[in-house]
């Protein structure tokens, strides 16, 4: 059976909802937050909050995407969700390199198919409550139930490549879906051209971020290999306004690839959220989804990018 594997349990594909496809609502730590302090998001009651917000405005679904080894908290995670509305899915596996010590981190001293027993462990047995921070691990119930791979600005280093590799070979045991960081935009095509290398389901590949390299071509050519786009980041007016993510779509839409598309907010910074002060991750449904409607996106095609790709694209199982 299908499923997708949330912080409270399986759930049918069919019951995700809404899902705003790549968001944080808990980071505790990590290189991010010893760089700029507006990436500490660490407030239990703010997370609900938030996450409440979202439900209010429609959602129902949200994918978590700090991974090992950058602030994710799994107790505290396990607490937003008992507390709200909704659903929550947490990810395992890597962020981009550079938030890693890549000659002692143990991705660098452990062989790949080691690496990817760590991530198949939670997936299938239970999340480590101290996050692969330390010797000791102590699983909770609780599964992770997507893969994360990252890679920096215009190159891909070979501890990135190891974790990609490692994260195909977790996906090939488990049938977990990979969503993957891509700095700005830049090294998708070259990411495709690995996870085909190393043997991944590409429709359960979905790339993150091309939007900051809003090339038509670029990204039809990233559709025509098979995979997914997470366009994030309205609101994010620091690199386009909403209007060139709104044409992005329009244009992929245009161009026959809507059940490829997944939409989030990427609100990875306190600032970018309401109960900090920011616009909140409900702008997502509030503000940039009726733009989308007003100028004329079919609602088929809505349905699919908010419901039935996520639906699919999350899901496990036979």
């Amino acid at each position: 059976m299908k499923r997708i594997q949330t912080l409270l349990g399986d759930i049918a594909p069919s019951d995700l909802g809404v899902t705003n496809a790549h968001d944080h609502l808990i980071r505790s730590g990590g290189k991010e937050v010893l760089l700029d302090k507006d990436f500490l998001i660490d407030d239990v009651a703010k997370a609900v909050e938030e996450m409440r917000l979202f439900v209010a405005a429609g959602g129902k679904a949200l994918i978590d995407m700090d991974p090992i080894g950058c602030g994710r908290n799994v107790p505290k995670m396990l607490e937003v969700a008992s507390q709200v509305p909704g659903h929550i899915v947490l990810t395992t596996g890597f962020h981009k390199g550079e938030f890693y010590d890549a000659r002692t981190h143990w991705v660098a001293t452990c062989a790949v198919d080691q690496i990817a027993a760590m991530i198949v462990a939670e997936l299938e047995e239970g999340l480590d409550r101290h996050s692969y921070n330390g010797p000791i691990v102590e699983r909770v119930p609780a599964k992770a139930g997507v893969i994360k791979a990252g890679t920096g600005y215009g190159t891909i280093t070979e501890f990135e490549k190891k974790c990609i590799q490692a994260a195909c070979l977790a996906q090939q045991q488990t049938g977990a879906p990979i969503l993957t960081h891509t700095q700005g935009g830049t090294m998708a095509l070259e990411q495709v051209e690995l996870f085909k290398q190393f043997g991944a389901d590409l429709e359960h590949v979905g790339l993150c971020h091309v939007q900051r390299n809003p090339d038509t071509y670029y990204h039809r050519r990233l559709l025509d290999m098979g995979v997914t786009l997470c366009y994030d980041g309205p609101a994010r007016t620091k690199y386009f306004s909403d209007d060139v993510i709104a044409r992005l779509i329009f244009e992929m839409v245009r161009a026959g690839h809507q059940k490829q598309l997944l939409l989030s907010m990427d609100s990875g910074r306190a600032s970018y959220q309401k109960v900090y002060g920011g616009v909140g991750i409900d702008y997502m449904l509030t503000r940039f989804v009726p733009r989308l409607r007003d100028e004329g996106l079919p609602e088929d095609a809505l349905q699919d990018i908010l419901v039935n790709n996520p639906a699919r694209f999350f899901a496990m199982g036979e």
